[in-house]
């Protein structure tokens, strides 16, 4: 297993990806603050804690557009040289058992979706500092509110995965993604929102407290029921996969 993961992580090496995961939360928390600073009256001239200004202006983005996007990007790159050299089949020709291959480039997927968030919580953490701001940090929203929203997106990353490995061209999982995630902030307004996992990540960000999912601690019960049905949905195709 060690020896596949090793090779995973060697064919995206040339990729930039790591560069994409690292720098897009920068860039969203940069503008964040920058806005933060633009109207500092306005978001905080009735006593609003800053520290939790700065994260709205840092997330109303990132959650609703740059996160799916980013899934999207990562999921597809996961199978895109196996998609692009047509070599699935040499691949699993290797006397490597089927789900190894399978759990290992979700699970690298996964772990870069997940700097992105450590990257994201880091980057508010020094922009506060950098702008001198004062009082507690409140840690329930800089810090458990981003991984509230990693979970939320369990299922839209199992989703993706699959399609990326289902389909041979990256044009259909990155529409599928980005598209998706375009009239996700009007169905989040809505009350259909719970049957649309692209508002998720808008939900569990924006929304404050778990509480305003208005179905309580049900969608990490979704979520994770949506993650496990389709990733192994999935693997079962998957495993038919032609090796001859």
């Amino acid at each position: 297993m060690k020896d596949i993961f090793e090779i995973e992580i060697l064919k995206l090496k040339n990729s930039k990806i790591l560069s994409i995961v690292i720098l897009a939360p920068i860039f969203m928390v940069v503008q964040g603050a920058s806005n933060l600073i633009r109207y500092y009256d306005l978001f905080t001239g009735k006593g609003q804690n800053v520290w939790d200004q700065l994260y709205n202006q840092s997330m109303i983005l990132y959650v609703s557009v740059l996160f799916p996007i980013l899934i999207s990007i990562v999921m597809t790159l996961m199978a895109r040289i196996e998609n692009a050299n047509n070599s699935w089949k040499h691949y699993l020709s290797l006397p490597v058992k089927k789900e190894k291959i399978y759990g290992i480039k979700f699970i690298i997927g996964c772990g870069l979706i997940f700097i992105n968030i450590i990257v994201l919580i880091i980057s508010m953490l020094i922009a506060g500092g950098i702008m001198g701001v004062k009082g507690h940090i409140p840690y329930n929203t800089v810090l458990i509110q981003p991984m509230v929203i990693y979970v939320s997106a369990l299922p839209i990353m199992a989703i993706l995965y699959v399609l990326s490995i289902r389909f041979s061209h990256m044009a259909l999982p990155l529409g599928v993604g980005i598209g998706l995630s375009i009239p996700a902030m009007l169905v989040a307004n809505s009350k259909l929102w719970i049957f649309y996992p692209w508002t998720y990540p808008i939900m569990a960000g924006l929304g404050g407290d778990m509480d305003t999912f208005s179905k309580g601690n049900i969608v990490y019960i979704i979520s994770f029921i949506l993650l496990i049905a389709v990733f192994s949905f999935g693997y079962g195709r998957f495993k038919k996969r032609d090796v001859a």
